[in-house]
């Protein structure tokens, strides 16, 4: 899939943040990497695919129902970016294209006006009721600070989800 020519540096501010759990990868190509991913050259979300499995000890299958498989249980890699919404009255990390999950989901969040990244590990029990034609927002206030708490009455605060880190997220069940 192309990527947007302005999501481009996102796309680099990802990939700068996992790039230590791709397999292989070394300073040597950083340079390379780099440029390819701001050409639209990479596939970030594969990357980030490859740099869980190497982190968690999982098999990359890139099936529907999950990216990653270990020990029989299916989970799915998610890139996420805070960005805002209705009129900028809402900033929230939109994590879509779950219906067909049946695992975990993994998810980095990152945030562009503070420059933060944020995990999570979302259990299939947690969003198996979404319907398809629906996404997680996990909520943060205007200025990029995380809304850990909810404004109002939600069936799942996705907060209670975070976890500390990349390799955390990575090995969660």
């Amino acid at each position: 899939m192309a990527v947007k020519m302005e999501h481009l540096p996102l796309e680099v501010a990802h990939l700068d943040n996992f790039k230590n759990y791709i397999p292989g990868f070394s300073q040597l190509c950083t340079n390379t990497v780099h440029t390819l991913t701001s050409l639209g050259g990479l596939q970030v979300s594969t990357l980030f695919e490859h740099a869980l499995a190497n982190a968690g000890g999982h098999n990359v299958v890139s099936l529907n129902k999950g990216d990653l498989e270990k020990n029989g249980l299916f989970s799915d890699a998610k890139l996420s970016t805070v960005r805002e919404t209705r009129f900028k009255q809402q900033y929230s990390a939109p994590v879509s294209g779950i219906f067909n999950k049946v695992g975990t989901l993994r998810v980095q969040v990152y945030e562009r006006k503070q420059h933060k990244f944020y995990y999570f590990a979302i259990p299939y029990d947690a969003y198996k009721h979404i319907p398809k034609t629906s996404n997680i927002e996990i909520s943060f206030f205007l200025d990029g600070t995380p809304r850990r708490i909810p404004s109002r009455t939600v069936m799942v605060n996705w907060w209670d989800y975070e976890v500390i880190d990349f390799a955390t997220m990575a090995n969660r069940l």
